[in-house]
């Protein structure tokens, strides 16, 4: 937690790495055989691991508190998971858990759905690194919920949590 305190969009590339390892560990996405390529460049995951995979078989891994944006450093075509997340100090939603993953999308995004959100690093110094966006997120994302924490709803376009449901006669949550 004190990392979230201290810098909050390093601890979403941390529950990226983690969603990375989680990949590796049960699934037949590998992470690349060389760490600098591993941590420095697209895709974080290949099919089998491999070196210079087609699009189709890139999986990059995202962590974000955001319920519908998408952030990159790249515009790369391929597979994406973004594991939403929101964090809970006191521990009060889940006893022993202060994050919890609400929601987990898995969406294969073109070049054309990314969009130069700008930056103000230039030759000068200074500034961040360019990012780009989703266009239309939440259109895009409609039915790419590979899961739902069905008490999670969105309230002022932030997740919060509501009662517990019953599962079993409960509808998924529409968000």
């Amino acid at each position: 937690m004190d990392l979230y305190f201290e810098q909050a969009n390093v601890f979403s590339a941390i529950v990226g790495i983690f969603g990375v390892k989680a990949l590796h560990a049960v699934s037949p996405y590998k992470k690349h055989k060389h760490p600098d390529v591993a941590q420095q460049r697209f895709p974080d995951l290949s099919l089998h691991g491999k070196l210079k995979p087609p699009a189709a078989q890139a999986l990059e891994s995202k962590g974000s508190t955001r319920p519908w944006a998408i952030q990159s450093h790249y515009d790369h075509p391929g597979w994406y998971v973004v594991w939403r997340y929101m964090v809970d100090p006191t521990e009060s939603i889940k006893p022993g858990r202060p994050v919890i993953i609400w929601r987990v999308d898995v969406v294969f995004l073109e070049k054309d759905d990314w969009k130069y959100e700008g930056s103000t690093a230039g030759q000068g110094g200074g500034g961040r690194t360019h990012t780009f966006g989703v266009r239309l997120p939440a259109t895009k994302l409609k039915d790419a919920a590979a899961y739902v924490n069905r008490n999670v709803i969105l309230k002022g376009g932030k997740p919060v949590m509501t009662e517990t449901v019953d599962y079993e006669s409960a509808p998924p949550n529409k968000i």
